[in-house]
């Protein structure tokens, strides 16, 4: 199958379901993270996912995402989003910015950067907000957005834009139905795209740096 990341860079996984499948058995993330049920999840679990916050700054963190829980974004997945007028997505999403990420970032000397500020909204919604790790970040602002700053909701403009363009959503609408039919529970599409950019991101790589030709993905 082939994948865009944010319609610009291609890629192309042999088996995605193989590769999700062995992710997924040797991540703890799956395990102790997309396996919890998402209705019930509370702010402290973004821990599972690999984000250290503690103390007094997840309290703030909390105290921002309770005050604003019922934006208009969150009432959304995936599928729903995208089938808004541009218009629409748009301002769903400079809202999110504007009174969540941003305020998050603002979170003084505690180091809560885009990439964990992502992890804690995924945790919370994982059917709508993506994490944006530093890999990502990296990729995006080199080869897409050179002008690109973290006060800028461009970043998830584009990434949600790029759903619209080729097959990415036909493709993950395939993966996520044949992961149920094998009982392999807990992902959603945003999740399962998130294994799939990580995972190219990090062979692109390691394949660079030590000349690996992949079988799996390229």
């Amino acid at each position: 199958m082939k994948f865009s990341l944010f319609s610009k860079v291609p890629f192309e996984v042999s088996d995605p379901i193989a590769l999700i499948e062995s992710y997924c058995f040797q991540s703890d993330f799956y395990a102790n993270y997309d396996l919890l049920n998402y209705r019930d999840r509370r702010i402290e679990n973004v821990a599972k996912i690999g984000a250290r916050i503690k103390g007094k700054t997840l309290q703030e963190c909390r105290d921002i995402t309770e005050k604003t829980k019922h934006l208009a974004i969150f009432k959304y997945d995936l599928d729903s989003f995208l089938k808004l007028p541009d218009k629409t997505r748009n301002d769903h999403i400079n809202e999110l910015y504007c009174r969540v990420i941003n305020k998050l970032l603002e979170v003084k000397g505690k180091g809560i950067g885009l990439p964990k500020a992502t992890k804690v909204l995924h945790t919370l919604y994982p059917e709508i907000i993506p994490m944006i790790d530093t890999a990502l970040k990296n990729e995006y602002k080199n080869k897409i957005n050179k002008q690109w700053t973290k006060k800028s909701d461009q970043i998830f403009v584009d990434y949600y834009d790029n759903f619209k363009k080729g097959d990415n959503l036909q493709n993950l609408t395939d993966i996520l139905r044949q992961l149920r039919s094998n009982n392999l529970v807990g992902l959603t599409k945003v999740r399962i795209f998130d294994i799939l950019w990580w995972s190219y991101l990090k062979s692109q790589k390691l394949g660079q740096e030590n000349e690996i030709k992949w079988l799996t993905i390229k």
